[in-house]
């Protein structure tokens, strides 16, 4: 991903050359670093989950049966990686 400069010569002038932007969509990767995770009930606990995706994913956490755990429960910070 990034700008790419295309430039012409001939040796006539002038040399042009034209900006091209190339955006790579991707599916999301996901990764989560500690796979068990223990707390006694009533204590704040932490899961983690990461995921890279262009454009940027939707991410949430869902429980056994399927029931999405409700917005506020939880934070998800993001860091958006500055292309080359």
């Amino acid at each position: 991903m990034g700008a790419y400069l295309c430039i012409a010569s001939n040796g006539v002038p002038p040399t042009v050359s034209k900006r091209v932007m190339l955006i790579v969509h991707f599916p999301p990767m996901i990764w989560v670093p500690n796979q068990l995770v223990g707390a006694v009930e009533g204590q704040r606990m932490t899961l983690e989950c990461h995921s890279e995706a262009y454009p940027k994913s939707i991410n949430y956490w869902t429980r056994e049966k399927g029931d999405i755990v409700p917005q506020g429960t939880y934070k998800a910070p993001v860091s958006v990686p500055v292309p080359f």
